[in-house]
């Protein structure tokens, strides 16, 4: 995973009569998270909600954005970012787009003047540290949103087990079946197809074929092994199957996709 923090605040007091309206979000590939200090108004498809302190919300890219003062003074905290994957955010089970609160905001307002502190510092690379925060910051934010949600919580549980599955699966996709994913995850097959379709919005069998392929495309572009070889690493038993399969969802053979990443360097 790669987050790249754009701007970020741990504490910010606008006055005036503030109020922040951005049609289609802040860019085509931004996110934005902001922590409600004091009492603000947001308004979400037409809909105005007054919400109290502790409230947050997380924009994905080209969502509508509004929020506005509540009696003169706009107090929040925010984060500013990209992502390279677009299943990071689904590890913490919150809320796109829509208003929820959490139980106490100190914890996250000292992790964001950590990511403010990280990011402003230009004698030392602290892009690791920056990472590891962000981390720590939805962490922290999913733990303090579903404690008081049973059922949000088991569905938590539920996705993250799916999702360090799939990064399990990834690591070396040989010998996985769709059988062998439900009964990792503690599921009949039947249940895990319909969980895994509902909160990742992939088939299992559909996401095995994905993860295979891009675990053949790595070895392609950095090993010497044969088509055979990289079949059998990448989960195929036979040769012709993996050929077949690569193709279709690549639109070149294996071998001319090794050789256009050599040509392209």
């Amino acid at each position: 995973m790669s987050v790249t923090v754009m701007n970020v605040s741990h504490y910010k007091r606008e006055f005036n009569d503030f109020h922040a309206l951005y049609e289609h979000g802040l860019a085509p590939d931004i996110y934005l998270f902001v922590y409600f200090i004091a009492p603000a108004v947001v308004i979400i498809d037409g809909v105005t909600h007054n919400v109290d302190k502790n409230a947050c919300i997380i924009y994905t890219p080209g969502q509508r954005q509004e929020y506005r003062h509540h009696n003169g003074t706009f107090i929040n905290a925010f984060l500013i970012f990209k992502l390279n994957d677009h299943l990071y955010l689904e590890r913490y089970g919150l809320p796109m787009n829509e208003i929820f609160y959490i139980s106490n905001g100190e914890e996250i307002s000292i992790l964001l003047e950590l990511i403010t502190y990280c990011t402003t510092d230009r004698l030392i690379d602290r892009s690791h540290q920056t990472k590891a925060h962000v981390h720590s910051l939805f962490d922290l934010i999913s733990n303090l949103h579903i404690d008081n949600d049973p059922k949000l919580k088991r569905e938590h549980e539920i996705k993250h087990r799916f999702l360090t599955l799939r990064d399990e699966i990834a690591k070396d996709p040989s010998g996985w079946t769709v059988e062998k994913m439900a009964k990792h995850a503690w599921f009949t097959r039947s249940r895990f197809s319909v969980l895994y379709n509902e909160f990742l919005q992939i088939s299992p069998s559909d996401d095995l074929i994905k993860i295979k392929i891009e675990f053949a495309k790595k070895l392609l572009e950095t090993s010497n092994m044969s088509i055979s070889e990289v079949a059998r690493k990448s989960g195929y038993k036979s040769v012709e199957h993996f050929i077949r399969i690569f193709t279709r969802h690549v639109h070149c053979t294996p071998l001319q996709y090794r050789k256009k990443q050599k040509s392209s360097r």
